[in-house]
């Protein structure tokens, strides 16, 4: 049997299925953080996007500061959280 390497990431199509309670953190790795102009500048990967289950080319970008943790949240725009 010869067996193939199928289309797309392994990484999506192997993810296990989350209930609505359910916290999923998926790492993809470090970022280099890029000055252009007056702004700083983080390249994304298509994949974390594609993740999200929006075609939509806007993301909603939030601050988020819980307890000892601060990170950065995306949201699809024009979606609810």
């Amino acid at each position: 049997m010869n067996k193939t390497k199928p289309k797309g990431s392994d990484a999506t199509k192997n993810m296990p299925k989350i209930s609505q309670n359910s916290v999923m953190c998926t790492d993809f790795g470090s970022r280099k953080i890029c000055n252009q102009n007056k702004s700083k500048i983080v390249a994304i990967p298509k994949i974390a996007l594609d993740n999200l289950g929006s075609s939509s080319s806007e993301v909603k970008v939030e601050l988020v500061q819980e307890r000892d943790q601060k990170f950065i949240k995306l949201t699809p725009k024009g979606e609810k959280n």
